[in-house]
C-alpha cells in the first residue's frame, strides 16, 4: 500500500516542492538525504530515470537532483 502512495504522489501533475520533499523522504528509507538505486526501485518508473536524474553520476539521487520531478 505504501509504495502505491508513494508512487501516486510521485507522478501527479500538481506536485509541489513540500510534496515532492516528502516523497524524496519517503523514499529515502536509510535517511541520508541520498537516494540510491535500490530505494528508487520501489518504483519501475523511477528506476527508469534514474541515471538520468543523477546529474553529478555518483550513484545517487539528491533532494535537489529530485526536485526537477516538480518542474513541468
Amino acid at each position: 500500500m505504501k509504495k502505491i502512495i508513494i508512487v501516486g504522489l510521485l507522478f501527479m501533475s500538481s506536485a509541489s516542492a513540500f510534496a515532492t520533499t516528502d516523497i524524496f523522504t519517503a523514499l529515502d528509507v536509510n535517511e541520508d538525504n541520498l537516494l540510491s538505486a535500490q530505494e528508487a526501485s520501489i518504483d519501475t518508473t523511477l528506476t527508469a530515470i534514474f541515471t538520468d536524474l543523477d546529474n553529478n553520476n555518483d550513484g545517487f539521487v539528491s533532494k535537489q537532483e529530485f526536485s526537477v520531478l516538480q518542474k513541468h
